[in-house]
């Protein structure tokens, strides 16, 4: 048996047993979990915000829907209040750009907005909203979503759109 022996900068990796461990494993994980090509048809794109309060959140509320693993998801700040609003315009367009790939890559069928309740970026959208008053937030949160869902209905007059507005407790009141 022939040992070789490795100097510095020789360009090879050398794998301990620990590593070797650890490659193994991951291959093992990873060929039991079914992947998708990066094109093909998918349900959705998911429109939603930053805020991690409600990314567990988002998640499974799409899953309870039907649509775990079968949507894109582009996330910023308001979500589609970001998309619409002029206080963020210069965000605009990578949403556009970004839904028009979707649906060439993907086939999405429907785009889901989704806002959320106590939204830093709806406050600086909305600076006249009374903090707190659910009723304003409802005005301003479902005027938006009816302004993103026109916007999306312009440039992609083929897909569905559903609308919410999402509550601390993961609940959501629909918009139509």
């Amino acid at each position: 048996m022939s040992v070789v022996r490795h100097g510095p900068g020789c360009g090879c990796a050398v794998m301990g047993r620990r590593s070797l461990f650890g490659l193994a494993s991951a291959g093992a994980i990873a060929s039991g979990v079914p992947a998708r090509a990066a094109g093909g048809s998918y349900e959705a794109m998911l429109v939603n915000c930053i805020d991690p309060r409600f990314t567990t959140s988002s998640w499974a509320w799409m899953a309870g829907r039907g649509f775990k693993d079968l949507y894109s998801q582009f996330t910023i700040a308001g979500g589609p209040i970001g998309v619409v609003s002029p206080r963020f315009q210069d965000w605009h367009g990578a949403f556009w750009d970004n839904l028009a790939i979707t649906v060439q890559l993907h086939s999405v069928k429907r785009v889901v907005g989704l806002t959320h309740r106590d939204c830093g970026a709806a406050a600086l959208a909305f600076p006249n909203s009374a903090k707190g008053d659910r009723a304003m937030e409802n005005l301003d949160h479902a005027g938006a979503l009816r302004v993103f869902a026109a916007a999306v209905r312009t440039r992609q007059p083929a897909l569905r759109v559903d609308l919410g507005i999402m509550a601390l407790d993961g609940s959501v009141d629909l918009v139509t």
